[in-house]
């Protein structure tokens, strides 16, 4: 069985289940979508751990998402502490454009231990918070929707980079992405989220640009967790999924795009803006005065 042959059947075997938790999620209990998000992030800080090499170090990596992961029970919840939430988003987005930036101004495929561990708190800690908030606020439908969406950026600028791509982006980095096959993909991902909007009658116009907002930021994401696996000579986060590697390497560009769904999508619908002079007055003076 060939490599892409096995990416296809894990795909399809990893959204049926997606599908499953959330059926069981809607007909039975809510709470199975936090208790298989929970689970995921586990296996998402395991294999981030990886990377870093130190036992001790390792250790205290840990321990400090361990420290954090209470830290909404004994608040009371994720609620409890929404500014916190809030100005957490804001910090976590701004160090995805630093990402950004490091990774297109160097395109160097090393990242000192140091990166490495404040990083994982900087991009791991605000992707989990917003998992969390959205299922616990909202639906886990737009989580379904954000990894659906990254997957047709992905597979679109896989399968047309490997066909078409000459152009390579970060050579240093991540040899395999081209500018043809991100191209490909700022495109493919709006028109396919276009289509689905039409055929849900759903507004065209935000499907639009929630793709073309996403595609980078997920392209980012995937290349920032291709740096550091280079940084530590791993090919892949682990071997869980066939075809894939791990988790990490199956969701790295969600991971990049839940903070900013969170600021771009979430936060609007909770202040209840009507038009842009409303948002920005409301985020004006309720978050910032």
């Amino acid at each position: 069985m060939t490599n892409l042959t096995k990416r296809i059947c894990s795909g399809v075997v990893l959204i049926s289940l997606l599908f499953c938790i959330a059926y069981v999620t809607v007909v039975y209990d809510e709470n199975i979508a936090s208790y298989s998000s929970l689970a995921i992030f586990a296996i998402i800080l395991w294999e981030y751990s990886r990377f870093i090499k130190n036992k001790v170090i390792r250790l205290l990596f840990l321990s400090g998402f361990v420290l954090i992961w209470l830290l909404p029970i004994t608040l009371g919840g994720v609620n409890a502490y929404g500014s916190f939430v809030f100005y957490m988003t804001i910090i976590s987005c701004l160090v995805w454009v630093l990402i950004s930036l490091w990774i297109f101004v160097f395109d160097k495929p090393h990242l000192h231990n140091l990166w490495i561990f404040l990083l994982g708190y900087l991009t791991l800690i605000p992707a989990f918070v917003s998992l969390l908030w959205i299922i616990g606020n909202y639906s886990g439908a737009f989580i379904l929707m954000i990894i659906f969406s990254v997957s047709i950026a992905d597979s679109s600028a896989y399968f047309v980079g490997k066909k078409y791509g000459k152009i390579k982006l970060l050579p240093n980095i991540s040899p395999g992405k081209t500018r043809e096959g991100l191209l490909a993909a700022i495109v493919i991902t709006p028109l396919s989220l276009a289509i689905y909007a039409i055929l849900m009658d759903y507004p065209i116009i935000g499907f639009l640009l929630f793709g073309l907002i996403l595609t980078p930021i997920a392209f980012i994401g995937d290349v920032f967790f291709s740096l550091i696996k280079r940084s530590k000579n791993q090919k892949d986060s682990s071997h869980l999924i066939p075809g894939h590697g791990g988790l990490i390497d199956l969701l790295d560009g969600s991971i990049a795009v839940l903070p900013f769904f969170m600021l771009l999508a979430i936060y609007p619908i909770d202040l209840g803006f009507e038009n842009l002079d409303n948002l920005i007055n409301k985020y004006f003076w309720t978050y910032l005065m």
